[in-house]
């Protein structure tokens, strides 16, 4: 892993309808599991994130 630019994730593009099901699923499902926030992105976080993923 390297150290560059923080990158966040791009959300999908174009109207909800076109959207797979699936997609539309996990949309749904973070937006409960989150309370309707999103959390801010941090070097800690994304640190992290990395740790966990690798």
């Amino acid at each position: 892993m390297s150290d560059g630019p923080i990158v966040t994730p791009r959300s999908p593009m174009g109207p909800w309808d076109q959207l797979s099901e699936n997609e539309r699923a996990w949309i749904e499902f973070i937006r409960i599991v989150s309370g309707g926030r999103d959390p801010k992105v941090t070097p800690e976080r994304v640190r992290a994130l990395r740790e966990l993923l690798s």
